[in-house]
């Protein structure tokens, strides 16, 4: 990400951001509320367009291209704040419904399904209508959901946001988990100790800019 900046009604939220994320590296953006930390994500994945600046994948510009193509060609995926599943189907249905979708090997569209659930603890939930999940397993549900097909990059805006403590730290096991894939993970939090606790590095937003950045031990210091 180069020098990116975004403003709202005159307003500037991000000026001239810059960071590098690395593969495999679980990186953090943190910062208050309205600091624009989903922002980032929002052009990131092409939802916004930024007024100046470059993000760039392996060194090539996805400006240009639209959500689709940036999630399709650079396999980004993201899993938002609020509750990203179907909340009037079950588990299973929810994670078949994905696979069908980004997987056309029936075989393998079962195989991953299984696997999902299992990886994630879901086996004995999957018969359970979504919105009556626990908020710790809505979060576990979506980022499943995300992982359908491996991705290269995973946005996770506010993974620890009104989760009681076992569900946070089933939450970072999960995303510690993660680098063993190789997958490069920008997480999005006002919940400093937990991302601290989950990151490799990370950068703190305030007032429109980047005020600290580097690995937790520097940032605390």
């Amino acid at each position: 990400v180069k020098k990116i900046s975004k403003s709202f009604s005159n307003n500037l939220v991000l000026n001239e951001i810059s960071f590098s994320v690395s593969k495999g590296e679980i990186f953090g953006i943190l910062g208050p509320n309205g600091s624009g930390k989903t922002t980032i994500f929002n052009l990131i994945l092409g939802a916004l367009k930024a007024e100046r600046g470059k993000i760039e994948i392996n060194g090539e510009s996805i400006n240009p291209y639209p959500m689709h193509e940036r999630c399709k060609n650079w396999k980004l995926a993201m899993v938002p704040q609020n509750s990203a599943c179907f909340l009037g189907l079950n588990v299973l249905e929810n994670l078949t419904a994905i696979s069908e979708i980004k997987i056309k090997d029936r075989g393998k569209r079962k195989e991953r399904v299984e696997e999902l659930l299992a990886k994630f603890n879901l086996e004995s939930k999957k018969n359970t209508i979504a919105r009556d999940l626990s908020g710790g397993e809505k979060k576990r549900l979506a980022i499943s959901l995300a992982l359908v097909t491996i991705p290269n990059i995973l946005l996770l805006d506010e993974p620890f946001s009104a989760l009681d403590p076992l569900s946070v730290e089933t939450i970072r096991e999960i995303i510690s988990d993660l680098q063993k894939s190789s997958i490069s993970c920008i997480i999005s939090d006002h919940n400093i100790s937990s991302t601290l606790m989950s990151v490799d590095r990370a950068i703190l937003l305030a007032n429109s800019i980047v005020v600290a950045e580097g690995s937790p031990r520097e940032l605390l210091s």
